[in-house]
């Protein structure tokens, strides 16, 4: 039996971040955005500027030990 997941890409790059031991805290402080709003951007009830969500996305993908 085949299972395949289907992932979005906010939820690839949470299961990014934590499987390199990324803090949203550490997140938080370099965009300058709270903790519950990145949580809440991951889980998709929120949005950040598109400024923030490239930044974001750089902070995950230059920490990525698997690239």
């Amino acid at each position: 039996m085949n299972i395949e997941l289907s992932l979005n890409h906010r939820e690839k790059y949470k299961v990014l971040r934590k499987r390199n031991g990324i803090k949203l805290r550490s997140i938080s402080k370099e965009l300058e955005v709270s903790v519950p709003m990145l949580s809440m951007y991951e889980n998709e009830l929120a949005n950040l500027s598109k400024e923030k969500e490239n930044m974001y996305r750089l902070i995950i993908l230059s920490n990525d030990t698997q690239l």
